[in-house]
């Protein structure tokens, strides 16, 4: 009984394995977005545990986020001392495990299939959580992609999943996070299509929404509907601020090709000794924070503050001055912290500051205060990221105020406009990929074969046997009615693939000789073509790449499941070239 019960089990597995690896197959990968959300909001809840609790206990009024009230003195040494212990921790590891955040998550969605080290993650994971209890000027919103994308590719791995269903539980798990951290379910799936897939498809998109709900829903269950920033009711008071809002677009465009600069001058010194890093990004933020101690830690305390007006002019100028500085050093140097929630401050206090200027100017014609602050987050979050529909949606959300959308666009799109077409600077993400000289292949036919697993277009017609069979394993041959025959060389090493008609007929040739015992199948065969061999994980991408550098037309696929098959050349191309 339990070995019948084993067997259905298995069975309905390769099935469930089999269809994921088919683009198209919508309600498998809709219940893999509802399992992976969930295991996405677990991950994120333990890093918010690791995070909070630590600087609870010790920093004044039991506030995770209240540095500000420790001794000047501390807001030096902190930083640095922080900076030494996660040297210490990473100088025993290679540099590529020491990878993390969005850009580690970017290269190996694209480039590894959406295989992701567990190495890394534990990393990003304690890295991070000493990072951000030791004051350093950084957001939680990338380590927590990081944690959820790997959370997921780790169980995709484990399930021995089809590489195109972990490559979509990466994008579940970057979703979630983004809609777990901020309470923003729709900014969440944006960016995660926008900036981390790099595509969008309606089965994309399904399973993407399943996880960012579901992750958002187990946020909710445990901190209820908590509200990050206080955002009053606010809109935009007149169509005469339009030009002074694209002003806001264009300082802000500047001010997000300032942080590129600094951070592709930090990059620079991505050779040196690891620990050297850690306590060069450490001593830049201790010196920053003895100046103005709000840029530690996450700083959303500071973002409310400029929301309600609490800021002086001096003080924001300050802040985003010194924020800048720390969070694009401490990035680029490596320092295992994102870079959304500060780009979020730094926006916020901008808007505040210039804020301040339209009042002066133009009294009766401007807006609530609070109304530059969110235009400034939005505007910075999209021209650092280059993601204006993410930052977009992330302005909604966080307002929810329909209003904000059609002056957002427009601050947004200048930002990112100045940024990328007046400064010619990348997006952070794309800048850190470039410095590693990382080539990843996002163009449209790659993208649509990573979408589809092997097993879903292989031939399953086959059957393996050795290169010499006697004569009762001939009559079995032909008795089986296979398309294909993979044939085993002597030595082990190499596998020859013969077609049904170029075996079929000699064979029956050589049967009519009685004296035939033994049947050399490639001696016979009018024609057989050479072959490699491909994981039943691996994507039609993968395939092609495979054929190309064994110089092959034809490969047979083999792994854990049941049944093995053929993928040729031909297979690829009719699938890519047929509607799906």
């Amino acid at each position: 009984m339990d070995g019948t019960f084993s067997q259905i089990m298995q069975k309905q597995i390769s099935h469930f394995r089999h269809r994921l690896a088919n683009a198209n197959s919508l309600l498998h990968l809709s219940a893999l977005g509802v399992l992976s959300g969930f295991c996405c909001a677990l991950v994120m809840l333990a890093f918010r545990f690791a995070i909070e609790t630590p600087s609870a206990l010790w920093l004044p009024g039991n506030n995770p986020e209240n540095f500000e009230a420790l001794p000047a003195w501390l807001h030096f040494v902190l930083p640095i001392a922080g900076a030494l212990m996660i040297g210490l921790l990473l100088k025993p590891l290679l540099t590529a495990d020491t990878r993390t955040g969005v850009p580690h998550v970017i290269t190996h969605l694209h480039a590894h299939h959406g295989h992701m080290p567990t190495k890394n993650a534990l990393v990003q994971f304690f890295g991070g959580a000493l990072a951000f209890a030791t004051g350093q000027s950084g957001g939680r919103e990338g380590p927590a992609i990081h944690l959820g994308a790997a959370a997921n590719s780790l169980l995709g791995q484990k399930l021995l999943l089809p590489n195109n269903s972990i490559r979509t539980l990466v994008g579940c798990g970057a979703a979630a996070a983004i809609a777990a951290s901020f309470n923003t379910p729709i900014a969440g799936v944006i960016f995660a299509m926008e900036v981390i897939m790099m595509e969008y498809t309606v089965t994309g998109f399904i399973p993407v929404m399943l996880a960012a709900i579901t992750g958002t829903a187990v946020s909710r269950a445990v901190y209820g509907s908590e509200v990050i920033f206080t955002i009053p009711p606010i809109e935009m008071a007149s169509l005469l601020e339009l030009p002074f809002i694209a002003f806001l677009g264009l300082v802000i465009g500047a001010c997000a090709a300032l942080f590129m600069g600094i951070l592709k001058a930090a990059l620079r010194l991505s050779a040196q000794p690891v620990l050297n890093r850690m306590l060069l990004a450490g001593l830049l933020t201790g010196s920053c924070a003895f100046l103005v101690p709000e840029i530690m830690g996450i700083g959303y305390d500071s973002l409310n503050a400029a929301l309600s007006n609490q800021l002086s002019i001096s003080l924001l100028l300050a802040l985003i001055a010194a924020k800048i500085i720390a969070t694009a050093a401490s990035t680029g140097l490596g320092m295992p912290i994102g870079l959304i929630g500060p780009n979020l401050l730094i926006g916020a206090c901008i808007g505040s500051a210039l804020s301040g200027l339209s009042v002066y100017l133009f009294p009766e014609l401007t807006s609530h205060r609070s109304f530059y602050v969110l235009l400034g987050m939005g505007a910075m979050m999209g021209a650092v990221l280059n993601a204006p529909l993410a930052a977009l949606m992330t302005l909604l959300e966080l307002s929810n105020n329909t209003a904000m959308i059609f002056p957002g666009m427009l601050a947004i799109t200048i930002a990112t406009l100045t940024n990328s077409e007046i400064f010619k600077q990348y997006s952070a993400h794309q800048t850190i990929l470039k410095h590693l000289k990382q080539t990843l292949p996002t163009d449209p036919v790659s993208l649509a074969l990573q979408r589809t697993g092997v097993a879903s277009v292989m031939q399953r017609s086959i059957t393996t046997t050795a290169e010499q069979v006697s004569v009762e394993d001939v009559h079995q041959l032909i008795a089986g009615n296979y398309d294909w025959y993979i044939i085993g060389t002597d030595s082990n090493s190499n596998l020859q693939l013969i077609n049904k008609e170029d075996l079929r007929g000699p064979l029956e040739t050589t049967l009519i000789d009685t004296t035939v015992t033994v049947v050399d199948l490639l001696e016979i065969a009018s024609h057989s073509y050479p072959i490699a061999e491909l994981h039943i994980q691996a994507t039609l991408r993968e395939a092609l790449t495979t054929m190309d550098a064994n110089n092959v037309d034809a490969l047979y696929i083999s792994g854990p499941y049941p049944d093995n098959g053929i993928v040729t050349r031909s297979d690829i191309e009719r699938y890519y070239h047929t509607p799906q």
